[in-house]
């Protein structure tokens, strides 16, 4: 994929050479080859730089999410709440901020002119530090994915090291698992959702604010019963 720029505007032009991504004022546009003739003067735009594709990074992100989560539910008991819950959002607080690290590493990485972004906000009941990763907009499909996973990764090999150099840590990580699990599965609107649709090749539309609304609610409430279901397999099992 190829990324011309000049004072004003960012472009992306598609593998194919059809298909455009434009950034102007901090907005996103895709626009097929008319479009982008009637927005843009090609002669005005200089080269920046081209990013190619590797699918390694996306899929072997997804292999070492995936065993993560096999090797705790395997080893550990699963549950959503219990005594421990106070020094297990401790924990957690701490992850978010690992989780958001791993955003900016891969964005940094795959593409060094991408803007960073930093804020905050309530995840349910949760406060949330977020990284804004729009701009991996101008990567190839897999490599945006690896920026999508770049957090649960990065929560990943926190939990791994626990279970190698810090086991008696494993009865506090339940919270983090369950974030791992509710920003991978693409049920509710996060990085996993995201790269799903980047995978099948769509885009996030735009909804109304009540119509964002139902869909964000109704998708946390099948989210927590999939994680209620979860916990009692393990005390079924045991019975």
């Amino acid at each position: 994929m190829k990324i011309l720029a000049n004072n004003d505007k960012t472009i992306v032009v598609g593998k194919n050479g059809e298909d455009y991504i434009l950034k102007y004022q901090n907005n996103f546009y895709k626009l097929n080859k008319n479009q982008f003739s009637e927005v843009c003067d090609e002669s005005s735009l200089f080269f920046q730089e081209e990013i190619k594709e590797n699918l390694l990074y996306a899929l072997g992100s997804i292999i070492v999410i995936i065993v993560t989560l096999i090797i705790y539910f395997y080893y550990e008991k699963y549950v959503i709440f219990d005594s421990n819950f106070i020094l297990a959002n401790v924990i957690l607080m701490c992850n978010i901020f690992i989780h958001e690290f791993g955003h900016i590493i891969a964005l940094k990485w795959f593409y060094r002119s991408g803007k960073i972004k930093v804020g905050f906000k309530l995840h349910f009941i949760y406060p949330a530090v977020y990284v804004d990763t729009s701009d991996s907009y101008f990567l190839p499909k897999y490599k945006r994915i690896s920026v999508y996973l770049a957090g649960n990764l990065m929560n990943c090999i926190y939990i791994l090291m626990c279970f190698i150099f810090f086991p008696n840590l494993n009865k506090y990580n339940y919270i983090v698992v369950s974030t791992i699990l509710i920003n991978f599965l693409p049920i509710i609107k996060s990085d996993g959702y995201y790269a799903f649709i980047t995978l099948i090749g769509r885009y996030n539309n735009s909804k109304s604010v009540v119509k964002n609304y139902i869909e964000d609610t109704v998708r946390g409430v099948l989210m927590f019963i999939f994680l209620l279901i979860l916990s009692r397999i393990r005390i079924i099992f045991d019975c």
